[in-house]
């Protein structure tokens, strides 16, 4: 009888913790175009423009934003920054190489929020307000996203976009979980 009740008792409380785990952040309140540029926006437009605004392409690494001092600050704390992420994504006065850097300064966001990140960003690419290579540092995983490869929330998303920007060989790697064992020699 009392293994019974320590099961009952523990139940539910694994299925919230199981409910808090899946289901991805609200990112609702980030929809709001009436909020000033912040410290994300200005770190982004500096790089670019540091850079003499050349496209991501032509640099040798486009990760290289990651290892500014400003951009290494707001890749320890993303979860401040994912509003002002989401609008930069939003806005078509960001050019796709400042998205691209808006992007990788959000690989360590939380994953429920990485979640609501993929799902927002899944809606601008239907909407063309990012590109196809934006969509594919927002799908391929990166950070926090390589290690829920097995998350069934996480999978539906990726299952969801990656047909659209993705190899069906990479598709398939990335959900086997081969992809997470040969990731840390990968590199981002």
């Amino acid at each position: 009888m009392n293994r019974l009740l320590w099961i009952l008792l523990t139940l539910p409380l694994l299925l919230i913790v199981a409910w808090r785990f899946w289901s991805p952040a609200d990112l609702a309140a980030c929809t709001s175009n009436d909020t000033a540029p912040g410290p994300l926006t200005v770190v982004i437009r500096n790089y670019f423009e540091g850079n003499s605004r050349i496209d991501w392409r032509d640099m040798d690494d486009r990760f290289d934003v990651l290892s500014t001092p400003e951009g290494q600050k707001i890749a320890g704390q993303p979860q401040v920054y994912v509003c002002e992420a989401l609008q930069i994504l939003r806005s078509p006065s960001f050019s796709q190489s400042e998205k691209i850097y808006t992007t990788a300064l959000m690989f360590q966001l939380p994953i429920s929020q990485y979640m609501g990140f993929m799902d927002y960003s899944h809606q601008l690419y239907v909407e063309e307000r990012i590109d196809r290579e934006v969509m594919t540092l927002v799908v391929l995983p990166r950070g926090t996203a390589i290690n829920y490869w097995w998350l069934p929330a996480w999978r539906q998303r990726f299952s969801r976009d990656a047909p659209s920007v993705l190899g069906a060989d990479l598709i398939n790697h990335v959900l086997s979980g081969h992809y997470w064992f040969e990731y840390p020699g990968a590199g981002f």
